[in-house]
């Protein structure tokens, strides 16, 4: 009787296929964005598998404690903790160092872009790696021999086997392919595409920063002991810094009064999405996501039950010779849920395929790649499961309504209602929808009003119209300066500069304390040569470089002490520093630990920080060479790229060129709140369009159930105005009450999402009055159909039917 009953469902759904096809395509649309954000919830919290016993592995963690700042924790640690916690004899059994680069790497004549990890080779031990061919140990203990991915090998060779015994040329070094490894999981805590020894001189890795106990370059892992704790293990590294040299490396005001200069911690593989440096911003975006799928698939739940019911209530009279011909509540009920869960089962599969679809877009949006395959058999019967339970909810209802028809009345052909509860709980599922729609739309107003404003932040100095370069960090200085000899005579190039970064790329950047005095301050210290300020057409309020002799290398060694170096600083150093005016800061010379630094020009106020960092003091030390960026400043940025893939070649023939334009590359700073702005907005979007289904629905079952009323007052001379009036009357209490309801939810998210910036929009109600006019329009069009017809509704019609 069931198949029977199944294929009565099926013939329902074909027999109206407009209702069919917006039910089955808003479940659709929920169940597809749902079914992606849970992979890639599941992808997110769950380790890589392919590590044994992840608990017992853990990132060591580090926190400066700068006054005047509130960092948050950093993933990397310096390197010279691995040591430290061997000769303290640290209950772990391994621990390895990480960095990363992007190298090129050349093989004959060809030469491809590589993520290469250095390593330890305890990292082994750690993470638990297999290779597919070689020694991955083995490959990690030289400093000739890299292990590979699959992925990688078929870039650089072309094929994924038979590559062991290979070369290849890695920073001017030559190496050989030691070992094959399978492509990690996406949700690795490692990747990479190339894995090579630590100790390799491909590693660049100066002796000094090895020791360095404030320098942060890399990443430290270890696996805990047994018996040990990532708490125990914590303890003792902090006891083991705040003992250490670290402790004198930063000025003494940093540590004054029992002030600890920094913190560290060991963070277990299985909390670090959830505790670890960054965690914070990811927890606020999984946790938006969640409740963005769960909103949605609420929402389309209810437009699912608005719509059936007003349908159900259309089929009274088959309802009606159902039950005359023996039919027993159970079936009847049954009826309705197989076919709810038909539709259910419909829209899952669609919403499987627009997750396929969608899959690709959706992970460079957020940034992620999906560890899980779709249609992994887990997932699909996850997804089957949650299809069936979702069928047999929205079905209860309809259901219930089918139930509660009377059959007399039916047959006679006059019309039933669902009833007073019935109306109460359409209606209290309709404001539920409003004022989803309307803190989604508010919500999406916040994000987006907020990531144009910090777009449009000035942050000092140029960054249209501006190509940045990236220097190999092995280039010799012969190299860059012929480079930019050579850039500096294209005819492409206006201007171009060299500096140690693009200035507000790294949002933390290098903080040292220089004093006046007895005044000191923390200040952000850049180096640039003397043409950065040209380049991006920085401002000087006070001095020039003209007759400035800038010296060609950084300061370094006991002489350096003898030299006044010159020195740019920012009007906001010059005002912490004390001078009255930037004209009286000129000439002027300030200390910085055993470095004398003369103020040779004063710039405007420079923001490198990105808008949720304070802003802080700029000093800039001025010095012609060893810089690791190079800016091209010229009126066309296509021109530009051709002329650096031109010269590129012959001074960095083992190179890949890594260049992109200067305004691109701080925009990455917000790529991801813009991101979320553009998901938050697809999602209100999608949550009008369904509110609009439900007041569609409404609408259909008010003229309905009004119908003897509009055409008595339609006889009694009422006007198309006052026809309109009834449903604006049913509406209008219902948008009310969800616009009371968001208007503190917006808020609150507001609060919570702008509390992350120091630079925040001003927004008053705007967000609010957005939304609201946004579901007024789509409110509006969705009834205008049944207003329509309710104001031409003709009363022999009417009466007759109402009889």
């Amino acid at each position: 009787m069931k198949l029977k009953d199944l294929r009565v469902s099926w013939r329902q759904l074909l027999a109206e296929p407009a209702y069919s096809l917006v039910v089955v395509l808003g479940l659709a649309v929920a169940i597809a964005a749902a079914y992606l954000i849970a992979l890639l919830l599941n992808d997110r919290w769950l380790p890589d598998p392919s590590v044994p016993r992840p608990d017992r592995v853990v990132r060591l963690e580090f926190k400066g404690n700068i006054p005047g700042r509130n960092d948050d924790w950093f993933s990397s640690m310096p390197y010279v903790f691995r040591n430290a916690l061997l000769d303290a004899k640290a209950p772990v059994s391994h621990v390895a160092r990480v960095t990363e680069s992007e190298l090129g790497l050349r093989v004959g004549e060809q030469i491809s872009k590589n993520r290469v990890m250095f390593a330890d080779p305890e990292l082994v031990a750690i993470f638990g790696l297999k290779a597919l061919s070689g020694d991955v140990q083995a490959a990690l203990s030289k400093p000739d021999t890299v292990a590979l991915t699959t992925s990688a090998a078929e870039r650089l060779f072309g094929r994924s086997s038979d590559v062991l015994g290979q070369r290849l040329r890695m920073r001017g070094q030559e190496m050989t392919v030691a070992a094959l490894l399978p492509r990690q999981a996406a949700n690795s805590e490692l990747e990479f595409d190339v894995l090579a020894s630590f100790e390799s001189p491909a590693a660049n890795q100066a002796p000094w920063m090895l020791s360095a106990w404030y320098f942060i370059n890399g990443n430290v892992y270890a696996r805990l002991a047994d018996g040990a704790n990532a708490a125990q293990l914590g303890t003792l590294m902090q006891s083991i810094f705040d003992r250490s040299p670290g402790t004198t490396e930063v000025p003494p005001e940093w540590r004054a009064d029992g002030r600890k200069s920094a913190f560290v911690r060991a963070v277990p593989l299985t909390r670090i999405p959830f505790e670890g440096g960054g965690s914070q911003t990811r927890l606020m975006l999984y946790s938006a996501l969640s409740v963005m799928a769960l909103t949605m698939l609420a929402l389309a739940a209810i437009n699912y039950v608005n719509l059936s019911s007003v349908r159900t209530l259309r089929r009274q009279r088959e309802i009606a010779v159902r039950k005359s011909l023996g039919a027993s509540p159970a079936r009847l009920g049954l009826q309705f849920v197989l076919e709810s869960s038909l539709v259910a089962s419909l829209a899952g599969a669609m919403g499987l395929l627009l997750a396929w679809l969608l899959a690709p877009g959706f992970a460079d949006l957020l940034d992620v790649k999906f560890a899980s395959k779709l249609f992994a058999p887990v997932q699909l019967a996850s997804l089957v499961l949650a299809c069936l339970l979702l069928g047999a909810l929205t079905g209860l209802y309809p259901a219930r309504v089918a139930l509660g028809v009377h059959c007399a009345p039916a047959l006679q052909g006059r019309k039933q209602s669902e009833g007073a509860a019935g109306r109460r709980m359409r209606r209290a599922m309709t404001v539920l929808q409003f004022g989803a729609a309307l803190t989604l739309s508010g919500a999406a107003v916040v994000v987006v009003w907020q990531s144009e404003f910090v777009a449009r932040i000035n942050p000092g100095f140029k960054t249209e119209g501006l190509l940045a370069i990236d220097l190999p960090e092995t280039a010799k200085r012969e190299a860059k300066r012929g480079l930019f000899d050579t850039l500096q005579s294209h005819a492409a190039v206006r201007q171009l500069s060299m500096s140690d970064d693009i200035p507000g790329r790294n949002g933390i950047g290098s903080v040292t304390s220089v004093a006046r005095g007895e005044t000191k301050v923390a200040v952000r210290n850049s180096a640039a040569d003397a043409q950065f300020f040209s380049t991006y057409e920085i401002p000087f309020l006070a001095g020039s470089l003209n007759g400035v002799q800038i010296p060609e290398q950084p300061p370094r060694g006991p002489e350096a002490a003898k030299e006044v170096w010159p020195t740019v600083i920012d009007a906001t150093a010059a005002k912490s520093l004390g001078y009255a005016s930037p004209q009286d800061a000129l000439g002027q010379v300030i200390r910085s630990d055993e470095l004398q630094l003369r103020v040779v020009a004063v710039a405007g106020a420079i923001r490198q920080e990105s808008a949720r960092e304070l802003q802080q003091p700029q000093l800039f030390m001025l010095h012609q060479n060893g810089h690791r960026v190079l800016t091209l400043n010229g009126p066309d940025m296509a021109a530009l790229r051709a002329a650096a893939q031109e010269v590129w070649p012959r001074y960095f023939p083992d190179d890949v060129l890594l260049m992109n334009g200067v305004h691109e590359e701080l925009a990455q700073r917000y790529r991801l709140d813009r991101n979320i702005g553009r998901l938050i907005a697809a999602t209100s979007l999608l949550a009008l369009l369904l509110a609009a289904f439900g007041v569609y629905a409404l609408a259909a079952y008010t003229v309905r159930r009004a119908a003897l009323e509009i055409v008595i007052r339609k006889l009694h001379g009422a006007g198309h105005r006052h026809i309109a009036g009834l449903l604006i009357k049913e509406f209008a209490p219902l948008l009310g009450l969800a616009a009371l309801v968001s208007l503190p939810l917006i808020w609150w998210i507001a609060q919570q999402y702008l509390s992350g910036f120091v630079e925040r929009a001003q927004m008053g109600g705007w967000p609010l009055l957005v939304a609201l006019v946004a579901t007024l329009l789509m409110s509006g069009l969705a009834g205008l159909r049944h207003g329509l017809a309710a104001m031409s509704m003709r009363p022999i019609l009417a009466l007759r039917d109402g009889g």
